[in-house]
């Protein structure tokens, strides 16, 4: 009996190891002048079957109460579906696609979509929403929206598997290329 639990632990764990999984971040594009949000794979497929998708946004509340203009890349097409504004200092916008397939390369970038801001104004410090800190739904001023990033396989009928793990460099985009180094001091 001990062989058995210990070969379902081994196997548990050797296809926790192999599982398809994707994290997302958020940049701003100084030349393009737009920001642009990724998908990195941690596996290659080609003609990766992508089913339905969120990417959450949050912004300074005090921008301009208005949906993004979204230019959707890859994997289908990405809508600025719900919005929350005004929410704990900040607005929340929940990017959304239903999914189309897409070449992904294990470890590279993929660029899912870009967009703008009203106004075309570039504004410092937005990123994107951190599953199980940022505001659910139950929040007040959340209106019910649930903001948490998703990505789940078109084969997963019941999307029972997020294949979202985490966002990565996620620190809130800047809008300058400005890089200052300190003067070296001397005696």
């Amino acid at each position: 009996m001990k062989k058995v639990l210990l070969t379902i632990c081994l196997l548990s764990l050797s296809l926790v190891g192999m599982a398809q999984t994707v994290d997302y971040t958020l940049r701003y594009d100084i030349p393009k002048a737009r920001y642009e949000v990724y998908a990195r794979p941690n596996f290659t497929q080609s003609q990766y079957n992508w089913g339905s998708a969120q990417v959450s946004v949050v912004t300074p509340s005090s921008l301009a109460n208005a949906a993004f203009t979204v230019t959707s890349v890859a994997a289908g097409g990405w809508t600025d579906n719900s919005q929350a504004y005004d929410v704990q200092g900040s607005d929340f916008h929940g990017v959304g696609s239903t999914g189309l397939k897409v070449d992904l390369t294990a470890n590279q970038e993929t660029l899912l979509f870009h967009f703008t801001l009203p106004g075309g104004v570039c504004l410092p410090g937005l990123r994107l929403y951190i599953n199980g800190v940022d505001p659910n739904s139950s929040v007040p001023g959340m209106l019910g929206g649930d903001f948490a990033n998703t990505m789940y396989s078109a084969n997963d009928i019941l999307g029972a598997n997020n294949l979202y793990i985490q966002n990565y460099a996620n620190g809130g985009t800047v809008c300058t290329n400005c890089t200052l180094t300190a003067p070296t001091l001397s005696k």
